[in-house]
């Protein structure tokens, strides 16, 4: 199965709906804590076998990473593990144009 896409707006209108979004970042630390999309919880990749029970397979996730190439191995492993409401965020935080939290 491919990995599905989300570009900014997508995850712009689900947090403005209201929607129960989970945003999983999976960059660094320093990448983290230099700006995130407010609320996302911070799972760098080289942790997320072993957190991976930290996130609600029954939400809809979306999964963050720079530009798209972390988060796309994250939702690989996400997939491999049985989670399937999973999006990648198309150019990561590069393309995001939202709030930024720090």
């Amino acid at each position: 199965m491919a990995i599905r896409q989300w570009m900014s707006v997508d995850v712009k209108e689900r947090l403005r709906s209201g929607k129960d979004l989970q945003i999983i970042d999976v960059r660094e630390p320093h990448e983290y804590h230099s700006g995130h999309i407010p609320g996302a919880k911070h799972i760098p990749l080289g942790d997320l076998q072993g957190r991976v029970a930290e996130i609600d397979q029954s939400l809809e996730t979306v999964v963050v990473c720079h530009s798209g190439g972390r988060s796309s191995v994250a939702c690989n492993f996400l997939q491999s593990v049985g989670f399937s409401n999973h999006y990648n965020l198309m150019g990561g935080m590069s393309a995001w144009d939202g709030e930024v939290e720090r």
